[in-house]
């Protein structure tokens, strides 16, 4: 299975690294891969550039060899100068495995505002969608969303190349990478049990996310 699990990492921080494992551990994966999004289509302005959201991916990936940091999406952004889309990232995978079984991870969170990405639909399409939901929260999904996660819905690690959904229930740390950018530009120290140490020294060493002294 080629597992891949998207986002801004702005900046990657220990909930996106035990995310990545427990889908590591849960679906028995011998790797995943945490593809940077360069310029999401669906947010704002990134708080740190895509070069030090790189290397501190990088960073944090160096720390279980299982985490493959992945720059398909910065590299095809850079190409083109626009957005970078999740579908566009799934069709080229799939280009290059068309019979593998490939899976894109995501949180409950997001996984309810799929129907405001571009493209949307196709995602079913060219591969299966593993979502991340804390047991015992509500999911509360769009009409359209759900009888489509519905119809769609397997109970195990999917075997087919693409269609299925599957809710993975695992507790997650309550981690907001928007709290962490808060708490460095306020000088925080607690926010150093929230970052990798490599990753915590890269943000202190550059003064990002508004740094200017050690917190």
């Amino acid at each position: 299975m080629i597992c891949l699990f998207g986002g801004t990492f702005d900046p990657v921080h220990v909930g996106h690294v035990h995310a990545a494992r427990s889908v590591c551990d849960a679906l028995g994966l011998a790797e995943i891969r945490l593809v940077l999004s360069a310029r999401p289509g669906h947010r704002g302005e990134t708080g740190a550039s895509v070069a030090d959201r790189w290397v501190m991916l990088e960073l944090a990936c160096a720390e279980d060899p299982r985490l493959i940091p992945d720059a398909i999406e910065v590299r095809r952004a850079q190409a083109l100068g626009r957005p970078s889309y999740t579908v566009e990232t799934l069709q080229e995978v799939r280009r290059a495995a068309p019979a593998e079984v490939l899976a894109w991870v995501v949180g409950s969170d997001a996984y309810r505002e799929i129907p405001t990405w571009y493209r949307w639909q196709d995602l079913f399409e060219l591969a299966n969608l593993v979502v991340l939901h804390r047991p015992g929260a509500p999911l509360d999904l769009p009409d359209e969303l759900a009888a489509l996660t519905e119809a769609r819905r397997v109970s195990g690690p999917p075997e087919q190349p693409a269609g299925g959904v599957l809710i993975l229930d695992l507790p997650m740390l309550p981690v907001s990478a928007t709290a962490i950018r808060r708490a460095l530009a306020e000088g925080d120290p607690s926010v150093a049990d929230l970052l990798s140490p490599a990753v915590y020294t890269y943000i202190k060493r550059y003064h990002l996310y508004g740094v200017v002294s050690d917190p």
